[in-house]
C-alpha cells in the first residue's frame, strides 16, 4: 500500500509548488462525493420533491466545505491528525463512541462503491445477475489500489492525485454533455419540509457531507508545517480556494442531476430499482454514458480504497489502540462490505441494492453532529491552536451548520418513530418493499446518535478546562501581588526606623 504513503507525500511536497500540496488532497477527498450511492440519493430526491430540497443542499455543501477547511487548520497547527486530538481530550467511552460512527461511515461508504459498481456493470453489458457484479466489483476495488499505485511514493501520490481530478473532471463534464438543455429555472428555493421529505433530506446531508473524511482530510495535511516554507496563513487561504473549488462543480452537478430528475420525473414518485433506471437513462441521454459512468465509479473506488485505509489507520489505533498493517485495514473494510452487500442482493435483488444505495448516506448522516463537535471544539480552542484559531465570523458559521445537522437528525428520528409516511411504512414492513434494515434498529440507531451528540456537547475538552484554570490563575496572580504589594508599603517605614536605629548605634 505505497499509495497510501504516496498521497502524504503529496500533502508534503516541496515549497516551490505549492498548489499541488493543497489542490491533491482536494482532489483526492472530494472523490468520495460521487459514488453511486450520492446519485442515487439526489436523482430520488429530486424525482420526489424537485426543486423543494435545493437551497438545502446548498448549506450542506457549504458545511462541508467550512468543516473540511477547519480540519486542514487542525492538522497543519498541530501537526495531528483529529483521531489523535480526540483521544487526548476526551474519555475512553467517548473515543469508543466516535470510533464506532466513523465505523459506520467508513462501511457504509465501501457498501456503495461495491454496489455501486455491480450496478454500473450490469447497465454497461445488460447484465442481470447482480452477484455477478458484485463479484466483479470485490475483485477490482481489492486490485487497484495494487496495480495503480507504483513503488515510488512521490510518484504514487501524483499518479493518485492526477487519477481523482480526471475522475472529476469526467464525473462534472461527463453529466454536462450529456445533458442537452440544462434546466436552470428554480421553481422554488425556499425549502418546504415534510414527513415525507426527512428521509430524503437525511440522505442528501450524508451525500453531501461524509464524517469520517474529516479524519483523513486532517491526517493527510499534519506533515505540511515542518515541511513548508511559506506562511500558514497562505495555506490556509489555498486549501480554502481549493476545497471551495472542487466542492462548487460537486454541488453543480448535484444541481443538475436534482434538476434533471425533478423535470424528467414530473414530480412521480419512484417506485423501484427499474423506475430508477428508467430516470437515469433518460438523464443521460448519451449512449456512452453508462460506460462513462462505469469509468467514474471504477476510478473513484480506486481513490475512496485508499482514503478510506487512511482514515481506518487513525482511528483503529487512536480510538481502539489496534495496530494493523496498512493491507490489514484494506482487506478488513472490503470483506465487512462484501457480506452485507452479497446479502442484500441475495434475499431482495435489485429492489434490495437500490435500498442500500439510499440507506447508507441516511447511515452517515447519523454520524454528522457528533463527528462534528470535536472539530468545532479544537478549532475554536486558543489552548491547542493558538493565534490559527478560527475567527468569531467562521464559529458563528459552524456552529450554524451543526444546528443544521442535529435539527435534521432530530426531524428524522421524530418521524421514523412517530410520522405514518410512506418511507416509514416501507421501513416498517407495511408495503411489498423490501426491508434491508428493521425499523426497531434504525430507530436505535437515530436515538443513540443524537443522544451520544447531546451528551458530547456538553462535554468539555480538557484542555479547555486547563484554559479555563490558566485564566482564573491569571486573574487571581494580580490581585495577590497587589495585595503582597501594600502589605510591603505599610511596613516600609518601619523597616526605615530600624535601619536608621542600628545605624546610629
Amino acid at each position: 500500500m505505497e499509495a497510501v504513503h504516496g498521497i502524504q507525500s503529496l500533502a508534503s511536497g516541496d515549497g516551490h509548488h505549492h498548489l499541488s500540496r493543497t489542490l491533491g488532497p482536494a482532489l483526492l477527498i472530494s472523490v468520495g462525493y460521487i459514488d453511486l450511492g450520492k446519485w442515487v440519493a439526489t436523482v430520488d430526491a429530486g424525482a420526489r420533491f424537485g426543486y423543494d430540497l435545493v437551497l438545502l443542499v446548498l448549506l450542506f455543501n457549504f458545511s462541508s466545505v467550512l468543516y473540511q477547511y477547519m480540519c486542514t487548520c487542525i492538522g497543519m497547527v498541530t501537526e495531528k491528525n483529529l483521531a489523535q486530538i480526540s483521544d487526548q481530550e476526551y474519555s475512553r467511552f467517548i473515543c469508543v463512541g466516535l470510533g464506532v460512527q466513523a465505523g459506520l461511515s467508513l462501511l457504509t461508504s465501501e457498501l456503495t462503491m461495491i454496489s455501486g459498481i455491480a450496478v454500473g456493470f450490469n447497465l454497461v453489458f445488460d447484465h442481470d445477475d447482480l452477484i455477478t457484479g458484485i463479484i466483479f466489483a470485490c475483485v477490482v476495488i481489492n486490485l487497484l489500489p495494487y496495480l495503480l499505485s507504483p513503488r515510488d511514493k512521490r510518484m504514487s501520490g501524483t499518479l493518485n492525485a492526477c487519477i481523482a481530478g480526471f475522475t472529476i473532471l469526467c464525473f462534472v463534464l461527463g453529466l454536462l454533455i450529456s445533458q442537452p438543455e440544462i434546466p436552470l429555472h428554480v421553481n422554488v428555493m425556499f425549502p418546504k419540509l415534510s414527513g415525507e421529505s426527512a428521509y430524503s433530506l437525511m440522505a442528501l446531508m450524508g451525500a453531501n457531507i461524509i464524517s469520517h473524511n474529516f479524519y483523513v482530510h486532517s491526517s493527510v495535511v499534519q506533515v505540511q508545517k515542518r515541511s513548508h516554507v511559506l506562511t500558514l496563513r497562505t495555506l490556509f487561504h489555498d486549501h480554502l480556494f481549493s476545497i471551495l473549488f472542487i466542492s462548487t462543480g460537486v454541488f453543480l452537478v448535484n444541481y443538475v442531476l436534482l434538476s434533471s430528475a425533478a423535470s424528467e420525473s414530473s414530480h412521480n414518485v419512484i417506485h423501484s430499482f427499474h423506475d430508477a433506471v428508467d430516470l437515469m437513462n433518460q438523464i443521460f441521454t448519451n449512449p456512452m454514458a453508462p460506460l462513462v459512468l462505469l469509468a467514474v465509479l471504477l476510478f473513484s473506488s480506486h481513490i475512496i480504497s485508499l482514503t478510506c485505509v487512511i482514515a481506518s489507520r487513525a482511528v483503529m489505533e487512536n480510538f481502539f489502540g489496534a495496530n494493523l498493517s496498512l493491507s490489514a485495514h484494506h482487506v478488513l473494510l472490503k470483506v465487512l462490505s462484501m457480506i452485507p452487500t452479497i446479502y442484500c442482493a441475495k434475499v431482495a435483488g435489485s429492489e434490495g441494492i437500490y435500498q442500500l444505495l439510499i440507506l447508507c448516506p441516511v447511515i452517515q448522516g447519523m454520524t454528522l453532529p457528533s463527528s462534528a463537535i470535536p472539530v468545532f471544539r479544537i478549532a475554536s480552542s486558543r489552548s491547542m491552536m493558538g493565534n490559527y484559531r478560527i475567527s468569531l465570523y467562521v464559529e458563528i458559521l459552524a456552529f450554524l451548520a451543526f444546528l443544521l445537522m442535529l435539527f435534521t437528525n432530530i426531524i428524522f428520528a421524530a418521524e421514523i418513530m412517530f410520522g405514518d409516511s410512506s418511507w416509514t411504512n416501507n421501513l416498517k414492513g407495511n408495503t411489498e418493499s423490501p426491508v434491508i434494515i428493521p425499523h426497531a434498529v434504525l430507530i436505535l440507531m437515530s436515538c443513540a446518535s443524537i443522544a451520544f451528540t447531546l451528551f458530547l456537547a456538553v462535554t468539555p475538552i480538557k484542555s479547555a478546562s486547563s484554559e479555563a484554570e490558566t485564566h482564573e490563575w491569571s486573574v487571581h496572580s494580580p490581585r495577590e501581588a497587589l495585595g503582597t504589594t501594600h502589605h510591603r508599603e505599610d511596613t516600609y517605614p518601619e523597616y526605615i526606623a530600624r535601619e536608621e536605629i542600628q545605624r546610629i548605634r
